[in-house]
């Protein structure tokens, strides 16, 4: 077995490749291979050197670190493979203990507390001014199509909850089974009215009641039908990550132009890899951000249908 001792400054060199045999080795055939790797490093001038986590043997890895650290550089443990998947991997203390934390919570405490009643405040002050369209939109419904002014279905929330989103009606059925067709371009099921409140995402105003209600954020990933999660759950890997926050009106994925009807798994992967970013990254800077995008950025209104 091979492992590699890998460091460079300013790029990446090869220190030293150290030789393990499957069977025992000697400690001094060890020491003496390590102390020429750190020689060859001393040498190079490198500044940091890395050693692969794959390395089974704890013993190895205290003689390897014993070895470098002799030397005025920075030591590294690889985080490629499984902990590579993780932007924000880093080790953290529970008194003695030691543990590598793989991914923190999105908001902390006072982050939560802040986004919530900016949520509050924003959706209860823009359901009343709004109030006026609402009334006039409901009313052009009514005279378009028969059926409901407002279309709910159950959507999956923070830590999978489900909930009722609102939404005025655009379509002349009301799909919320275990099979829900998205919509196409040139989908007969939407009505003259709804493909206007669709192109304009004015159909998205009511979700401000569930904002209230406490249901979704302004910011969030956008939530699917629930039959739509079962579906994409069992083939996209990450893609039950996406409730680990509160589902929002508008997100970072839809803001990059990831909006819309995703009819391959590709697309739905694209959205997923922006709402795990949104995730990993989530600050009230990056919530105004986004809403400031929403309002102004082109790509926030494509593909809309």
């Amino acid at each position: 077995m091979e492992q590699e001792i890998v460091g460079g400054a300013p790029g990446f060199a090869v220190a030293a490749r150290v030789a393990l045999p499957h069977v025992a080795y000697r400690a001094e055939e060890i020491d003496s291979a390590l102390e020429a790797a750190a020689a060859n490093a001393r040498a190079l001038g490198i500044e940091d050197v890395i050693i692969s986590n794959t390395l089974s043997s704890h013993d190895f890895l205290e003689r390897t670190v014993h070895a470098f650290s002799a030397l005025p550089i920075a030591i590294h443990l690889s985080a490629g493979g499984f902990v590579g998947r993780f932007q924000h991997a880093r080790v953290v203390r529970f008194g003695r203990a030691a543990a590598l934390s793989l991914t923190r919570l999105p908001l902390g405490p006072f982050e939560a507390a802040t986004k919530r009643w900016f949520d509050i405040a924003t959706s209860a002050a823009a359901l009343i001014l709004l109030s006026p369209l609402f009334a006039i939109i409901a009313l052009v419904i009514k005279c378009d199509s028969r059926g409901p002014v407002f279309f709910k279905q159950r959507r999956r929330g923070y830590n999978t909850a489900e909930f009722r989103i609102w939404k005025f009606r655009t379509m002349t059925t009301l799909d919320d089974g275990d099979t829900v067709a998205q919509a196409t371009d040139g989908d007969t099921r939407i009505t003259a009215i709804g493909n206007f409140l669709r192109r304009t995402s004015l159909d998205e105003l009511p979700q401000l009641i569930n904002v209230l209600k406490g249901e979704m954020s302004l910011v969030g990933p956008r939530p699917h039908a629930v039959a739509h999660d079962r579906f994409f759950e069992r083939r996209i890997a990450d893609y039950p990550r996406r409730l680990n926050v509160k589902p929002g009106i508008t997100g970072w994925a839809q803001v990059n132009g990831f909006r819309g009807a995703t009819e391959t798994d590709e697309a739905m992967r694209q959205r997923v890899e922006h709402d795990i970013f949104y995730i990993d990254n989530c600050s009230i800077g990056f919530d105004f951000y986004i809403l400031l995008l929403t309002l102004i950025s082109p790509k926030a209104s494509r593909n809309a249908r």
